[in-house]
């Protein structure tokens, strides 16, 4: 029985060892991350831009949250933005906080009372031989959570993808008229269960919020 006692402890003692050096590892993970992505669209700026500039306008081709939402400041440009409260993205906000049609603009994202920041910009480039080329960067911070900063580290495939994806639902709704369908995005989940991988871009809001 003493021997049991003793071997329990000592697998205890690994166990929380190695939580431990997992806790430090993360501390010392840098929290920051960034990721920019860019497409091409057969339009003008003009024609892109109006899709941009509004919170409201975002439902259109981007995932958003679908309950406990609601929308404040003006209809577009600096100010316009989305508040929520859902179960898959936490608690957050959006707002556009500069905008220069059809140029460029800057927009900010809070989840859970600050505990995740996001900065994001979009420029759109005007092409010569026709078209826009929008160049899309986020930046955030995972502040001092250990844990997330294991995720800092997988930010630029993680949302990467995800804007890969939006740009994609972007240009079809500018060229084809076709609104972003969260139910095109469940079938696509639904067919990698069996790969094992993960849906583009998709980040859980519980590994989000771990620790």
């Amino acid at each position: 029985m003493t021997k049991l006692i003793r071997l329990a402890g000592i697998i205890l003692g690994v166990i929380g060892l190695i939580l431990v050096s997992v806790l430090v590892i993360g501390f010392l993970l840098p929290s920051g991350w960034s990721t920019e992505r860019q497409a091409l669209i057969p339009a003008p700026p003009e024609e892109v831009f109006p899709h941009l500039e509004s919170a409201r306008g975002w439902e259109l081709w981007s995932p958003s949250p679908t309950t406990g939402f609601q929308f404040f400041g003006p209809e577009a440009g600096e100010g316009s933005g989305r508040r929520w409260d859902d179960d898959q993205y936490g608690e957050g906000e959006f707002v556009i906080t500069s905008s220069t049609p059809p140029d460029s603009l800057r927009y900010e994202v809070e989840v859970e009372g600050g505990a995740i920041r996001i900065e994001g910009r979009m420029v759109l480039e005007r092409r010569e031989e026709g078209g826009t080329r929008i160049h899309w960067r986020e930046e955030g911070d995972f502040g001092w959570n250990p844990l997330l900063g294991f995720l800092a580290g997988r930010m630029d495939d993680l949302q990467g993808a995800q804007l890969e994806a939006s740009l994609e639902s972007l240009r079809r709704l500018v060229v084809e008229g076709r609104r972003f369908d969260p139910e095109e995005l469940e079938g696509d989940e639904a067919g990698e269960e069996g790969t094992g991988e993960e849906g583009p871009g998709e980040v859980e809001a519980g590994e989000l919020e771990a620790g």
